[in-house]
């Protein structure tokens, strides 16, 4: 997290040693999207894809393309992005995969966000909320209770939009995560403007 770079030359050393660590490939894509390198993201989810179908893995193969699928829609291509979340999520339904299909949802909830569909969009994001509570990842829940504040105040529900970010800003505390607690509280503070 603090350092990006370090890590990236970290995961990247594993593919050498290890060229099959399906799971040091994925890091390699986090941290190359997390550095604006989407062609390099891709081509290491795409190995991740690769490697996965020969293994019959599928929990690596639902990954792999619900990353892909947030490599295109970065690039605009929506339709593309809804075909490879739709695909991850099926996987992951078919599997059983919780943690899979709540991030599946969370990404079909940006999606239908970004195209202006809020009701498809508060949906996604509740199936999404549902599943992290049952789980109890912390983590997830404070995404979910965020995107659901930022669909609270683009309707103009401020109430609504208060009460999700406190839950995320506070779920955030509990979990050790300052960077996030700051971003959520300013969207807080936001409120007060």
């Amino acid at each position: 997290m603090n350092d990006p770079r370090g890590a990236l030359a970290a995961y990247t050393r594993v593919t050498q040693l290890s060229p099959d660590h399906k799971e040091a490939y994925n890091y390699c894509g986090i941290l190359h999207q997390r550095l604006g390198n989407l062609k390099e993201a891709q081509a290491e989810y795409d190995t991740v894809l690769a490697l996965a179908e020969a293994e019959k893995d599928d929990v690596a193969k639902a990954a792999a393309l619900g990353n892909l699928g947030k490599i295109v829609a970065t690039r605009g291509d929506l339709t593309a992005a809804e075909g490879y979340y739709q695909k991850s999520l099926k996987l992951d339904q078919e599997l059983g995969h919780k943690e899979g299909m709540a991030a599946d949802y969370t990404n079909l909830g940006n999606l239908s966000q970004i195209r202006g569909d809020l009701a498809a969009a508060e949906r996604y994001y509740e199936q999404a909320l549902k599943l992290n509570q049952e789980l109890g990842r912390k983590e997830g829940m404070a995404k979910n209770y965020t995107n659901l504040g930022i669909l609270a105040d683009t309707r103009g529900d401020l109430a609504a939009a208060r009460a999700f970010w406190v839950q995320a800003r506070d779920l955030y505390a509990e979990i050790g995560m300052p960077h996030m607690v700051e971003k959520v509280q300013e969207s807080l503070d936001g409120l007060d403007d």
